[in-house]
């Protein structure tokens, strides 16, 4: 079963287009990483799909729904949880009270349901000891965490991940990415855009290369990473998985 279809979306800004006909499905429980070089529209696709933008054409169907038409915004984000690059944490409250206030605010839970339901998903991620803690006091790699327990304290049914780890020291990026992977092995269904080339290989289901705002390349990690077809995807790999080496 496919909860999300992209069928032949496109999306200019300023008269200048970032997604060109870009069309791909993403079945219930699947891990899909969007990669590709920075300004090919991944981060955009995503922001389509959680209605933070609009599509100028083509259509984004998610749970048999056409997005286009919803109303209830907040009712469509329990569904679609997101986690963004740069956390956006509240930082003048403290980790327990992040995870709070949207239970309580959008799923109307009480305070004591949703303190519990925080404390649950904190304890998930191993962020527990820092519930009481203020944000700006966490490291990088702990604010993404709290960040991503946050998410899931509203049962989403699917949760996308913008570059999750690109804001983060590389000490920082194992402790998310391991996160990451545990929701994978529950069966999570996500789209990931991620830079993190041996995390795409190994966790996702399907990986999806992008560039200029196209789909140019999509298949199984092993397919992507042993045996890209296209010259471009060919060119991408060969320059990160290049760079990756030379910095070990």
């Amino acid at each position: 079963m496919s909860l999300i279809e992209v069928k032949n979306v496109r999306k200019t800004f300023d008269g200048m287009t970032v997604l060109s006909d870009i069309s791909f499905e993403v079945k219930q429980g699947e891990v899909v990483c969007l990669i590709g070089p920075s300004g090919s529209g991944k981060s955009t696709m995503l922001r389509c799909i959680n209605l933070l933008e609009d599509i100028d054409e083509g259509s984004i169907n998610v749970c048999g729904e056409e997005i286009g038409s919803i109303r209830d915004i907040n009712a469509y984000r329990r569904k679609v949880g997101m986690v963004f690059q740069q956390f956006n944490l509240f930082s003048n409250m403290n980790v327990i009270d992040n995870c709070i206030l949207a239970q309580v605010k959008v799923l109307k839970r009480s305070k004591e349901e949703a303190r519990q339901t925080a404390l649950q998903y904190l304890q998930q991620v191993g962020m527990i000891d820092f519930a009481n803690a203020s944000v700006s006091t966490l490291s990088g790699g702990q604010k993404q965490r709290v960040a991503i327990a946050r998410a899931l304290c509203m049962n989403p049914q699917i949760l996308l991940f913008d570059e999750p780890t690109s804001a983060l020291d590389p000490e920082m990026v194992g402790e998310v990415l391991s996160v990451i992977r545990d929701l994978a092995d529950e069966d999570m269904t996500m789209i990931i855009v991620t830079h993190e080339m041996a995390f795409a290989r190994d966790v996702a289901d399907k990986v999806i290369f992008m560039d200029d705002g196209v789909v140019l390349e999509e298949g199984d990690p092993s397919q992507i990473f042993n045996h890209p077809k296209n010259e471009r995807t060919k060119q991408f790999l060969s320059r990160i998985l290049y760079e990756n080496s030379a910095v070990q």
